[in-house]
């Protein structure tokens, strides 16, 4: 499986909510660091945190525009959208920041254009 691929299963799982086929894309003891929320250690861990997110989202879909690929890194150039719980439309685009080893995921940073959710 290629990076590109690691990354695309990823953005797949946040779309369809179903993060069966991620665990074994990431590295044991991956990390995520999530504006707001902080490092995030151990694949579990993240598929946890990730799951809770969506939870407070009727709807949010992500399209990736662009991978912008390095020797072990790589970045996705993404935009979404969506439905919050509350009921108002939700919007952002950002950047996300992939580590790979051994041919799976290993780190995850994201950037957001607008972080006024995590306050």
């Amino acid at each position: 499986m290629t990076d590109k691929d690691l990354i695309t299963t990823l953005f797949d799982c946040m779309n369809t909510r179903d993060f069966s086929n991620l665990e074994s894309k990431l590295e044991e003891d991956a990390a995520f660091d999530f504006p707001g929320a902080g490092l995030i250690e151990g694949a579990r861990r993240i598929i946890i945190f990730l799951k809770a997110l969506l939870r407070k989202y009727k709807t949010l879909t992500f399209t990736v525009h662009e991978i912008v690929k390095g020797e072990e890194t790589a970045c996705a150039i993404w935009t979404n959208k969506g439905e919050h719980t509350e009921g108002y439309t939700y919007s952002n685009s950002g950047i996300t920041l992939f580590h790979f080893s051994g041919g799976k995921i290993s780190f995850i940073s994201d950037y957001f254009k607008d972080t006024s959710f995590v306050k």
